[in-house]
């Protein structure tokens, strides 16, 4: 999705998640970077552990 309608999208997926009782959470860009690949990582550590 385009960044200038991120923020419209915004409270319609919170109003979303808020009716499915998903939680609902907000970052930064560092942040998300961060925990992107700190999951990749983490998926990928078993292939790592034939090395």
């Amino acid at each position: 999705m385009p960044r200038p309608h991120l923020s419209l999208a915004q409270s319609m997926v919170k109003a979303r998640c808020r009716d499915l009782g998903i939680p609902y959470a907000e970052t930064d860009l560092v942040d998300s970077h961060r925990q992107a690949l700190r999951d990749m990582y983490e998926v990928g550590e078993p292939l790592r552990a034939d090395i």
